[in-house]
């Protein structure tokens, strides 16, 4: 699983995520796979219609000619939030023991940044304890999965969504972060 926007929507009501649907990038702007009409962003619903419902998953992902579909925006809140850190340092928290013996998923991240796409890696865990809240997404903000694109660059996973049995839990994180920084010294 995980090839098109529903399979990856599925994988995730299957662990309790709450999801809505999202846009295509399609040449230099966001379009709507179904209606074909374009779009202002990524976002295709507000995040008050997250479902967590197959079927209503399936009825709101469906796949059209050539096997595409709407990206998978997961819902961030009481369930599972995400941190956003470098690149490096996620690379070097993955290839840690610890986080090895009990994985989250992490996403790779196109984000505008000063007109600029920077590449960011994103940790899916289940709190925001004990982490920096500049670094975490807000409430209610969604997070685009793959095989979304943002602007025209593909998301990716670094850790992917199969390879996790939960979520790491916030303070787990902040743990693995400041011993990898400390470890750098």
């Amino acid at each position: 699983m995980g090839s098109n926007g529903l399979e990856t929507a599925l994988e995730c009501v299957e662990r309790g995520w709450p999801v809505v649907p999202g846009a295509l990038w399609v040449g230099d702007t966001y379009v709507d796979p179904v209606t074909d009409s374009e779009c202002d962003a990524l976002a295709l619903s507000s995040s008050a219609m997250a479902t967590l419902d197959p079927d209503e998953v399936r009825r709101l992902w469906p796949v059209t000619v050539g096997n595409v579909t709407r990206s998978t925006l997961a819902v961030l809140g009481t369930l599972m939030t995400a941190v956003v850190v470098e690149p490096e340092q996620a690379r070097r928290v993955v290839e840690s023991e610890v986080f090895r013996a009990s994985p989250t998923p992490v996403v790779l991240l196109p984000v505008p940044t000063l007109g600029l796409m920077i590449e960011s890696a994103v940790f899916v865990v289940s709190s925001a304890d004990g982490l920096d809240e500049k670094l975490v997404f807000p409430p209610g903000g969604v997070l685009p999965l793959p095989p979304a694109v943002v602007e025209g660059e593909s998301t990716r996973w670094l850790v992917p969504l199969t390879d996790c049995e939960g979520l790491m839990t916030g303070p787990v994180l902040a743990r693995l972060l400041t011993l990898e920084t400390s470890n750098r010294r």
